[in-house]
């Protein structure tokens, strides 16, 4: 309107130039209103491109500088709600990283006490790895096969100052031969039958045919099949009641089975028994076969044998059973 006034104001001077101005003022409007519709849908396809994100369908046709020189996104694909299982997707944008694999060990050893029947057919090779039950089943082995194996490689006139059996098989002896062709000869049968065997120094100023030596046991048996549950609290008390009986029966006395030491391990009960007997080795062979042999649900965790001070000698077994907690 106001270049209307200006040359209706200009006179008639201007009267060709208005005729000829008004013959082109229509194509020159629509041309600057088709102008400002392209610049007014840029400018908002712009806006939605900042906002939502360049279309799935639109970002093929646009060059990869053109989108990152304005700073526009592709848009997410997103899973349709009524998507079937099993249908594959369209990956999403970022990865998501796998869960790691969590150890079993602090679960297991919780599980396998709780309910050791789960682990009875899982192969255990180290001592540490047996449940409580199998280990008092191999304590029972290796006592009876380490007994047996020191009565059959001993000469006759031969003498031990110590001997001790310790599991899961250690041993340590200390002795006098009579002569050196016996002393040869025990020494060389213990390695053997030994895994792991070391010969000591006989001590200063001792005579020569005194002799230590100590090493691991090879007991080729494994603990297999047997299935042991453990004892309650109530039930200790017969079982160690039997096994007294047990070594009467096979000529041997035992003093400090009345006084137990329990350790409270969460799940299960330590109950440690320290008997002393003055039984011959054969006596003691003996009843470590028959302990082996019997059902009692009691271990041996060490046995001992030194001289007492009436120049005989005096062995310590250290007994065990586990109990449940209550």
């Amino acid at each position: 309107m106001i270049q209307i006034n200006i040359l209706q104001e200009a006179g008639s001077g201007f009267g060709v130039a208005r005729s000829e101005s008004h013959g082109h003022a229509k194509p020159h409007k629509s041309a600057i209103a088709a102008l400002l519709g392209i610049i007014l849908v840029i400018c908002l396809g712009y806006a939605y491109m900042m906002f939502a994100g360049v279309p799935a369908a639109v970002a093929p046709y646009l060059p990869e500088t053109v989108i990152a020189s304005l700073g526009l996104v592709p848009e997410t694909a997103s899973i349709p709600e009524n998507s079937a299982p099993g249908v594959a997707q369209a990956p999403a944008a970022t990865a998501v990283a796998q869960p790691v694999n969590s150890s079993e060990n602090a679960v297991e050893e919780v599980v396998k006490t709780v309910r050791p029947d789960m682990f009875y057919n899982k192969e255990r090779k180290e001592y540490r790895q047996l449940l409580p039950a199998e280990k008092i089943l191999h304590q029972k082995m290796v006592m009876a096969a380490a007994f047996a194996t020191f009565r059959a490689i001993t000469p006759v006139a031969f003498g031990f100052t110590d001997l001790s059996f310790k599991i899961p098989d250690y041993f340590y002896c200390r002795g006098l031969s009579s002569d050196n062709k016996n002393l040869r000869s025990f020494l060389d049968s213990l390695r053997r039958h030994s895994i792991e065997f070391t010969e000591g120094p006989p001590p200063e100023g001792t005579k020569t045919l005194e002799f230590a030596a100590y090493g691991r046991l090879n007991i080729p048996e494994k603990v297999v099949g047997e299935r042991l549950a453990l004892l309650t609290p109530a039930q200790v008390v017969q079982e160690m009641q039997t096994l007294d009986q047990l070594a009467q029966n096979n000529g041997i006395r035992f003093s400090g089975l009345e006084n137990p030491h329990v350790t409270d391990h969460g799940l299960y009960r330590r109950v440690l028994y320290r008997a002393q007997t003055k039984a011959d080795f054969p006596s003691m062979q003996q009843f470590a076969d028959a302990l082996r042999a019997s059902p009692l649900r009691v271990g041996v965790l060490q046995v001992s044998m030194r001289p007492s001070a009436d120049e005989g000698s005096v062995t310590v077994f250290d007994f065990v059973v586990y109990t449940s907690p209550k």
